[in-house]
């Protein structure tokens, strides 16, 4: 399984999250970038080559996917380049798929410093994000109901397998138990726990 973190963070963020996964049985890798020099398809390009090494290890049988905020809208990009012939399930933590009013606001601005990424994942119709492919692969989406960063509606994604909204922040989910606990029962079984009383409650 590859872990890959968002913008203005570090693998070290997902480290948590990392032990709670493996701790139910899942072989994982970290998968670090900078993010604050560059744009989104130029992360991609670069995970598209990790997920190649990754796909040809001889112990690898599915290889899943957990990306928070950017890093999901990194590995979308990703898979397009590359599809793994081994390539599992996927899961979206907070990521940005309908674009942020602070990347339309902040996108010009981050640009002098060659921090194309920002301005990338504005909200505006023809951004970089809100004309990427939709999906063509399984995934779930895990969306924080108090994210002042990246709001909920900005965090779904149509045709979903299954997602869940948790009272949290941003950061947050990473470090909550219940989310891991999802997510590695999403992985194994292709959904949430008990999700269909989570989407009734709704």
């Amino acid at each position: 399984m590859a872990l890959i973190h968002g913008f203005f963070s570090s693998s070290l963020w997902m480290k948590r999250l990392e032990r709670q996964i493996r701790a139910e049985g899942f072989a994982t890798q970290s998968y670090g970038y900078v993010t604050l020099i560059g744009d989104i398809e130029a992360y991609a390009q670069r995970f598209a080559q990790a997920l190649r090494r990754m796909d040809e290890e001889e112990d690898v049988d599915r290889l899943h996917i957990v990306a928070h905020s950017m890093g999901g809208l990194v590995t979308r990009r990703a898979l397009q380049i590359y599809r793994p012939s081994c390539l599992g399930r996927v899961v979206f933590m907070a990521s940005p798929h309908r674009g942020l009013y602070a990347g339309r606001f902040w996108g010009t601005f981050c640009r002098l410093w060659d921090c194309r990424a920002v301005g990338q994942m504005s909200d505006v119709p023809d951004s970089y994000v809100n004309q990427m492919a939709p999906p063509d692969f399984e995934f779930a989406v895990v969306i924080a109901s108090h994210d002042h960063l990246v709001p909920p509606h900005s965090a779904m994604l149509d045709g979903c397998a299954d997602y869940r909204v948790y009272p949290a922040m941003h950061t947050a989910l990473l470090l909550r138990r219940d989310v891991a606990e999802d997510v590695c029962s999403y992985l194994e079984h292709g959904r949430f726990l008990d999700a269909s009383l989570t989407k009734a409650a709704r």
